[in-house]
């Protein structure tokens, strides 16, 4: 009803250098072993991290978080969290 145009992918193979012109994002983010992210979204999830990216490159971006995750760990949904 809406028309989006919707593109689906992995972490992994999603251009990150294409975040910073998206208009819309839905993370879905799980959590392996203690909190830590899984391997398929490491490199993503650095890139996002990185000290040298400017706190406001995405900030026209609207974004949805949704964390996947086992609630009797102690960093349950530690990566969708972060995202926020």
């Amino acid at each position: 009803r809406r028309n989006f145009l919707v593109s689906m992918s992995a972490m992994n193979s999603y251009n990150r250098m294409n975040l910073v012109d998206e208009k819309l994002v839905i993370f879905v983010a799980s959590t392996t072993g203690d909190g830590d992210p899984p391997d398929n979204m490491r490199v993503f999830w650095n890139f996002l991290l990185r000290k040298g990216l400017p706190k406001d490159v995405l900030s026209t971006m609207k974004f949805a978080v949704f964390g996947l995750g086992d609630s009797s760990y102690p960093k349950f949904n530690s990566v969708a969290r972060k995202l926020r």
